[in-house]
């Protein structure tokens, strides 16, 4: 073998590892797409709960001093930020895959366990009825 022929299998070769590393990698990345596009949507079905629970918080609030007013204007910040959060990682999350959205993906699943729970509950028996105490 003459040495311009070497060379050609050498290249050979190492082209034909590089177009199949270059077929691993896309293949690995469409797996992980879906996964980070999942995370996102975690993190924002955790942001948008917390987000509630602040806006929960601040419909209690009713304040009449400085120090409850500072109070108020803290979690209206807090919800606000995390609201920055929930709307990010909704951006980002649509950025990896905007034809698949895991965000609807994860909220129809939701919806379909509510939906069976409501009629699991529907269908159950009335619980029995706790007999009092008479010995007081």
């Amino acid at each position: 073998m003459s040495i311009p022929e070497i060379l050609g299998l050498i290249f050979g070769v190492i082209g034909t590892g590089i177009a199949i590393y270059q077929t691993a990698v896309i293949n690995e990345s469409k797996k992980r797409k879906h996964e980070l596009q999942y995370l996102l949507a975690g993190i924002n079905a955790a942001a948008n709960q917390k987000q509630m629970a602040w806006q929960n918080q601040i419909s209690m609030l009713n304040p009449t001093t400085k120090e409850e007013f500072e109070v108020a204007q803290v979690y209206v910040r807090a919800r606000d930020d995390i609201t920055e959060v929930a709307t990010l990682s909704s951006a980002l999350e649509g950025t990896i895959d905007s034809n698949n959205s895991a965000i609807l993906s994860m909220m129809d699943k939701y919806k379909v366990i509510t939906d069976k729970s409501n009629e699991v509950s529907e269908n159950a028996p009335p619980m029995p009825e706790t007999p009092k105490n008479t010995n007081m």
